[in-house]
């Protein structure tokens, strides 16, 4: 819970939607998309991340090792973006299984519905460093591209749980 109300201070932060990300599976759709009026956009910046460290913000509900924990693990996101809309959206699903090389990643998991939705997580990884997280959701009324760029070392992560176990 901690984690959560930590990213939720950062996302407030977030003013640039045009900066260029390393070739991404969401990369294309997002910057064909982004000014479209029938799509919501979210765009984090990596560097969010590090002005969020630099800045005197007040977490006092937050020992000094979570926040070092939490600091090791976001330090090295490159970036977060997020194309909804519910216009077209199995359309829109099937036009991105078809354009997004699917194929260049591992999948993670997969569920589908009697009612027709459908999600699916892929990961690019080397041993235990992400390098992407993407997530592609589609039903009749909504359809949503998920990706999150960057390293994310396994290890934090679990450095991080750790510590706000502890807590």
């Amino acid at each position: 819970m901690k984690l959560i109300l930590l990213l939720l201070l950062i996302l407030p932060l977030t003013s640039a939607f045009g900066q260029k990300l390393p070739q991404d599976a969401i990369s294309t759709y997002f910057s064909e998309y982004v000014d479209d009026p029938d799509f919501s956009v979210v765009y984090v910046s990596g560097k969010v991340f590090g002005l969020f460290k630099d800045a005197n913000l007040d977490l006092n509900k937050l020992d000094e090792e979570e926040v070092k924990a939490v600091f090791d693990v976001v330090k090295d996101i490159q970036g977060i973006r997020v194309l909804h809309t519910e216009q077209n959206a199995m359309a829109r699903w099937k036009e991105a299984k078809k354009r997004i090389p699917t194929d260049k990643y591992e999948l993670l998991f997969k569920v589908r519905t009697a009612d027709g939705d459908n999600v699916e997580a892929f990961i690019q990884d080397e041993e235990a460093v992400i390098s992407e997280l993407f997530l592609l959701i589609g039903a009749q009324d909504n359809f949503a591209m998920l990706s999150f760029v960057g390293v994310v070392d396994l290890t934090k992560l679990s450095d991080l749980q750790r510590a706000i176990e502890r807590n």
